[in-house]
């Protein structure tokens, strides 16, 4: 077995913050890790793009063809905030979590995330994005950022985003040289 894919369990602590919020970009692999921190740490996990699917009975793509991004980034909102009441949580936000329907900062739940959540910002090098982007699988249940849903516009998007994610973290974890096992492990090290 690999030593860069074993993670000793013994090592994973469980979180004294009652909410946790993993942030980052798509493709970092927010979801994957998320999962694998909600199982060590047996904390209940929402996955936010998840339960408004789920919610509305309608993928993410299905909700902004028939209403808009503005809709969607409200149904957000609504459940952010509906999280940020729960006692104990891991929430795994969606990549737009910080901005609004029009690209620009969303300041209501750029307030609530840093307010109510300890924001674990999942950053990565430039390179190692563009290269996750050009190999990530078209997955249907992503809906396209723009028109031009090109690795190279999402890099664009990417560094816009950058600067409101770095705003709310209370801790930035560097996942370019990692894998999903490293990544937890890296962010568990952080509550011991």
């Amino acid at each position: 077995m690999n030593r860069r894919s074993q993670t000793p369990h013994a090592r994973i602590a469980t979180p004294q913050k009652p909410r946790i919020a993993i942030t980052g970009f798509r493709g970092v692999g927010k979801t994957q890790i998320a999962r694998r921190l909600a199982e060590h740490w047996r904390m209940p996990l929402v996955a936010l793009d998840e339960k408004i699917e789920h919610d509305a009975s309608l993928r993410i793509e299905e909700i902004v063809a028939l209403h808009g991004w503005q809709h969607f980034r409200d149904l957000e909102f609504r459940e952010l905030s509906a999280a940020a009441q729960s006692e104990r949580l891991l929430l795994d936000c969606g990549g737009g979590i910080v901005e609004e329907a029009d690209g620009l900062p969303s300041e209501r739940k750029m307030k609530i995330l840093a307010n109510n959540f300890f924001c674990i910002y999942l950053s990565i090098s430039e390179e190692r994005l563009l290269y996750r982007l050009r190999t990530l699988a078209r997955n249907a249940s992503r809906p396209d950022l723009s028109n031009a849903d090109s690795p190279e516009a999402l890099l664009e998007i990417f560094r816009r985003r950058e600067i409101l994610y770095l705003k709310i973290a209370h801790a930035v974890i560097d996942i370019s040289d990692t894998n999903i096992a490293e990544s937890a492990l890296r962010i568990t090290q952080m509550f011991r």
